[in-house]
């Protein structure tokens, strides 16, 4: 008993001792701690790698839609636009990312403008399975917009001849893919959000010549010509007189002359020496007309244009007078014959008849002020001097120039190649000329000749359809905007300065359309964009009528052949492009079936501005190349 009660006493001092032993209490801190310091460890590196896992999803999510907005053209997202979108995510975020699984992306269209997408993985855990969290569902939303503020896009488009081309590969002729292409152009930039801004469309058709006349005096008729000197014709005539009309005056008679008296026949008996010549005579017998008429004429003169002619028309009467006379013892009777010339004074008037003899070929002035507003103007070129009548098409001759060669510099007295122009008519060489192509004759020397060679006008067939200035677009504007483009055709040859001195000139804030272009509503910038297409180089033959007028005769550009004029032609479009350029506006070039010119790449606002285009497809890729780049594609969260 007395051992249980010392056992037992000693065991509670075993653990009064036990208790105040601090050795290896460490390890019963550790182990108590273990659990907590799991939890922050795992948690941190899980919600780490989640974290990770989920931006690298969002940034594969937002490379997808804008992949897929990217491609998208217009306000359609195809199947194929989808499926861009799925391989550009894919490629950003592959499968095992962070060890992630169950990985989904999908894209749908939001409305015109917007790509929307979605993206979701699970991601398992490392370390917080120990707490029962084996995963994390990540999910991200993101969407693609393409936006524009103010944007004025000038299409300068090449429709000379050449465009009927087929390129190889293709079934659709250059001119039929360019509408595509550039209807495609105008989907993808009206489908892009506007908001408060404003979207404008210019298009300058452009061969030989550029149609720009209804803007122009829609503008100003004043900043048209009222008289245009033409290497035109004269007719010349040999003038003949037609049938005379005459009119008489009041007959008058001559003085009478008198013949011998002679013995008649007749006797009286009873009579004497003195009552034989007192008798009474037979009266004088009624004149009678004694040969033919004459006439005579007077005198000649030209009054009002009209040949007059006097004549006096003469006829000689005779009547026979007679007497009484005792003559051998006989009273016998005698007569004589009377003659007088009875006058009857006549004129005769003849009009002019012109008769066509022969053409002068040289520089005629023109009076076609009636023709700048719609007018018929009229004129004596047609075939053997007959009158032709003409209307206006709208193509123009350009401002006064100078001529200079290739590498010189333009004289400021060049006002053809000043894109801020605006006409004065207190200075005629700041005037447009329209081009009257009916009125216009080839000539075999630059003088005047004379010959009866019928030759034929320049026809109108190589002036394009009219220019379009900017004009506010929307997708409601589709079908007007396509009639336009679907009305284009081909015909002529290539002045690329033509199409770039009116390209430029309808999208300048400082010319003549200054106070249309200068400002938007909004106050805000303006982007201003000018996309030039084309398909060949300049061929600018010195028989031409194109906007320079007739160089053969006008010598305007100063070209001493055609592979001279085609240099100077080159270097007038060099400098107006880089007239445009100076002015803040970017300027993209396309060269269509042809090789990419060391002359469009430097026009062009940058070399990766200067596009190639071998078939129908590359053009409208290149088209919404161009058209992605002036409107802005942005991600929204």
């Amino acid at each position: 008993m007395t051992q249980k009660i010392k056992a037992n006493r000693r065991i509670p001092a075993a653990l009064r001792r036990l208790a105040r032993d601090t050795r290896g209490n460490t390890y019963f801190l550790v182990a108590a701690a273990m659990l907590p310091l799991i939890g922050i460890v795992g948690s941190g590196v899980d919600v780490g790698r989640a974290y990770m896992a989920d931006l690298r999803l969002q940034q594969a999510c937002d490379a997808g839609v804008l992949a897929g907005r990217r491609v998208m053209t217009g306000a359609t997202y195809s199947q194929a636009n989808k499926n861009e979108a799925t391989k550009m995510f894919n490629f950003n975020f592959q499968p095992g990312t962070y060890g992630s699984s169950t990985i989904a992306f999908n894209s749908v269209q939001d409305g015109p403008s917007n790509v929307r997408g979605t993206a979701t993985a699970v991601l398992p855990t490392a370390l917080m399975q120990v707490f029962g969290q084996t995963s994390f569902n990540l999910s991200v939303n993101c969407t693609a917009k393409l936006e524009i503020s103010n944007v004025d896009a000038m299409l300068v488009l090449d429709v000379t001849g050449s465009m009927s081309t087929v390129n190889s590969g293709d079934s659709v002729s250059r001119l039929t893919a360019m509408k595509n292409s550039t209807m495609s152009f105008f989907d993808t930039l009206t489908s892009a959000a506007v908001g408060d801004g404003r979207l404008r469309f210019g298009v300058v058709p452009y061969n030989q010549n550029v149609n720009v006349g209804s803007i122009i005096a829609a503008k100003n008729v004043n900043h048209l010509a009222e008289d245009v000197t033409m290497a035109s014709r004269t007719p010349v005539y040999t003038t003949t007189w037609g049938t005379g009309t005459t009119t008489y005056g009041t007959p008058y008679d001559g003085a009478t002359s008198w013949g011998n008296f002679s013995n008649n026949g007749g006797k009286i008996s009873g009579k004497n020496s003195i009552s034989c010549p007192l008798t009474t005579p037979p009266a004088n017998s009624v004149p009678t007309t004694s040969g033919s008429p004459w006439q005579v004429q007077t005198g000649q003169t030209t009054v009002n244009g009209n040949l007059v002619t006097t004549y006096n028309n003469n006829q000689n009467y005779q009547y026979y007078n007679y007497r009484y006379v005792w003559s051998s013892s006989q009273c016998r009777r005698q007569r004589r014959t009377g003659t007088y010339t009875r006058v009857t004074p006549s004129t005769v008037t003849q009009p002019p008849v012109q008769t066509f003899s022969t053409y002068r070929y040289e520089d005629r002035v023109f009076d076609i002020a009636a023709a700048r507003t719609g007018g018929t103007v009229t004129f004596d070129v047609g075939d053997n001097g007959a009158n032709y009548s003409t209307t206006w098409n709208g193509c123009i001759i350009e401002a006064g120039t100078e001529p200079f060669a290739a590498n010189a510099t333009v004289p400021s007295t060049a006002h053809d190649m000043n894109i801020d122009l605006i006409p004065s008519t207190a200075n005629p060489d700041t005037l447009w000329w329209p081009q009257m192509g009916y009125l216009t004759f080839v000539r075999s020397t630059k003088g005047p000749e004379t010959t009866t060679s019928d030759r034929s006008p320049f026809n109108n067939n190589s002036c394009p359809q009219a220019a379009m200035k900017l004009t506010t677009h929307t997708s409601a504007d589709r079908g007007t905007f396509d009639a336009y483009i679907q009305a284009l055709t081909a015909n002529g040859n290539t002045y690329h300065d033509a199409g770039m001195t009116w390209g430029a000139r309808l999208l300048t804030p400082d010319g003549f359309l200054g106070d249309e272009n200068l400002v938007a509503p909004n106050q805000r910038p303006i982007q201003r964009h000018l996309i030039f297409m084309t398909d060949g180089q300049m061929v600018t033959g010195r028989g031409n009528l194109s906007y320079q007028g007739y160089e053969w005769t006008m010598e305007r550009v100063g070209s001493t052949d055609d592979s001279d004029g085609n240099n100077r032609h080159t270097w007038r479009f060099r400098k107006l492009c880089d007239s445009l350029k100076a002015k803040n506006v970017t300027i993209w070039t396309i060269g269509f079936g042809t090789s990419l010119t060391s002359d469009l790449i430097y026009c062009a606002s940058g070399t990766d501005k200067a596009f190639q285009a071998s078939n129908a497809a590359q053009l409208n890729t290149q088209f919404q190349t161009i058209a992605r780049q002036i409107a802005r594609l942005r991600i929204h969260e």
